[in-house]
This record gives C-alpha cells, sequence and structure tokens, in this order.
C-alpha cells in the first residue's frame, strides 16, 4: 500500500515527532505500506491546496498529522476534490474535539494496529458558506477564545491556556447578548443568546455530549443555543450539563436539522473547526456520509467505543 502523511510541524513536538517515527518504521517493519511519502505544511492553506491536487489513486491512505484546523484543511481538499481516499488521523493539536468523538488513538501500537485492521466508515461533513467543517461552528460567549491565546501558551500549557484566557475575560463575556434570527429546515424562530453552537459531533472544545444526540453519520446537524440569561442561572446550567441534562433546561434551544440559516444583530467572529468565520448571515448544511476515515475496530457507529 502507498500511504501519504501531512505534517503540520507547529503540532510536532518532540513527542508527536517520536511518536511520528516510530509509527513510520512500524509501518516499514510489519511490511503494512511500500511507499511512505510525507508533506509538511509551512504555512496557512498548505494541506488544503496539496489536497486538491491529489487524485484517488495516489495513495491507499492519507495520514492527518495535527489539529483541528490540520484536520479542517485536508477535509475542505478532500470534499472540493472529491476524494474517496480514506484519511487516518493522528491527532497532535491541543484539543482534537473530531478525533476525540471518533476515538482515534494516540498511542503508537494502538495507530499500528487500527492502521493494520483498516476498518473504515463513511462520516457526514458540514458546509458553512463555502467552507467545509468537521466538528463545530461556534458564535457567542467564549467561542473567540482559541484565536486570543498564543501558540507559545498552547504548546507550555496545552488546554490549560484556554481556560486561562476565559477567566481573564470572564465579566466581559458573561455581558455577551446575541439576537439570533433561525431557520432550521422548516420551522423559523428568533432568540436572544449568549452563545449558539451547531455541531457534527458531540464533543465541543473538549467537552463531551455537549450535544448529546450527535452522530455523524445521521445526516443531520445539531444546533445549541443557550439563551439569554443571568451568570446564576449559566451556574445551573453548567451544573445541568454536569449531570447530563442540560438539553433540557428552560435556558437551552437544541435543534437537529440537515440545513440551517442564522442571522446575527452582531458582525461577531465566529469559530469554525478552529478556523475565524464573519459573515453573517450563515448557511450552514450536512453533506451525508462524504468522508471515508480510518477507525478503530473497537469502535461502534453510534459513535461510543465499545
Amino acid at each position: 500500500m502507498k500511504c501519504l502523511f501531512i505534517i503540520n510541524p507547529s503540532a510536532g513536538t518532540k513527542t508527536i515527532q517520536k511518536k511520528l517515527d516510530q509509527i513510520i518504521g512500524q509501518m516499514i517493519l510489519k511490511k503494512l505500506v511500500s511507499t511512505i511519502d510525507v508533506f509538511y505544511t509551512e504555512k496557512k492553506d498548505d494541506a488544503y491546496q496539496y489536497c486538491l491536487k491529489l487524485k484517488d489513486d495516489d495513495y491507499d491512505f492519507v495520514v492527518s498529522v495535527g489539529g483541528d484546523g490540520t484536520v479542517n484543511e485536508i477535509i475542505n481538499g478532500f470534499i472540493e476534490n472529491h476524494l474517496q481516499t480514506p484519511l487516518a488521523i493522528l491527532p497532535g493539536g491541543t484539543v482534537n474535539d473530531f478525533a476525540n468523538h471518533l476515538h482515534l488513538p494516540r498511542d503508537t501500537d494502538d495507530f499500528i494496529q487500527m492502521i493494520e485492521d483498516f476498518q473504515t466508515m463513511k462520516v457526514d461533513i458540514g458546509k458553512v458558506n463555502e467552507h467545509y467543517f468537521a466538528n463545530v461552528i461556534a458564535g457567542g460567549m467564549f467561542s473567540d477564545i482559541s484565536f486570543q491565546v498564543s501558540k507559545n501558551d498552547k504548546e507550555r500549557f496545552g488546554p490549560l491556556a484556554y481556560y486561562i484566557s476565559g477567566i481573564r475575560q470572564l465579566p466581559t463575556q458573561l455581558h455577551t447578548s446575541l439576537h439570533l434570527k433561525i431557520t432550521a429546515d422548516d420551522q423559523t424562530f428568533e432568540e436572544d443568546a449568549k452563545l449558539f453552537i451547531i455541531t457534527n459531533t458531540s464533543q465541543v472544545g473538549g467537552f463531551k455530549d455537549i450535544t448529546p444526540h450527535a452522530n455523524v453519520q445521521d445526516g443531520q446537524l445539531d444546533l445549541l443555543i443557550i439563551k439569554n440569561c443571568s451568570t446564576t442561572d449559566l451556574i445551573s446550567l453548567f451544573k445541568d450539563y454536569k449531570l447530563n441534562s442540560h438539553e433540557k433546561s428552560p435556558f437551552i434551544t437544541y435543534v437537529q436539522a440537515k440545513e440551517l440559516t442564522i442571522e446575527c444583530d452582531k458582525d461577531i467572529i465566529y469559530d469554525v473547526d478552529g478556523e475565524k468565520g464573519t459573515t453573517f448571515p450563515i448557511h450552514v448544511s450536512v453533506k451525508k456520509q462524504s468522508l471515508c476515515v480510518i477507525i478503530p475496530h473497537h469502535f461502534n457507529y453510534q459513535g461510543e467505543s465499545l
């Protein structure tokens, strides 16, 4: 088999580089591959542009090494180029929501076993305006934190860097207020909100089961809105989340739909898989089971590990 590694060096800490050396060495020793090519990204959109040039018979599978942003670039290239080549993901970023939802291994031996088993599944991919996303769109309270954390802080503190930044901005973030007009398939409604999240998986920002009914094969996206409420109500809502009962809260609106349109009264920056999105209204749709992903053999089709 022929394999291509697309590597984001900014995610390439010494630990990741050592792991890569071990993985490539094991793949060769076990004769899982006959040819390995490596492409290192140097700037934004390098992975995306490279994938636009690939053909399905170039490689038997492609490995993404990096965080959610790297995966996002590769997926955009794959979908636009109509590639059906299976994609393996080696998580190397700070959060890795999409990879974690699929229970993709970080451990060297487990990753090699996944390649050896070569079990694949087709997953849904979201589309916002003309851009594709694997995991999430988020706008409002705390959704722009990832753009304000420096690369050095991410490397030094990992996910903790986001929490530190969030605490620093807590007073400002808690006063977030958006007026949204939403069309979800055939229903239209308005909401005063602190935050909206549109997900393909159930995991956002390292938090599990934010949208508990999300499924990467159901052809639907999950919209969760935190309504305008007091700080006390937000604390109560967080407690509900810890008990996995937040979707029933009076401060939550939860909708599943194949298509969504959102208008906002403020020109806010929203998050698309860790990248900036800045244009409203946003039109969001889903391309059902349009990406082929290599998954562990113990992963079932409801997004849970067996």
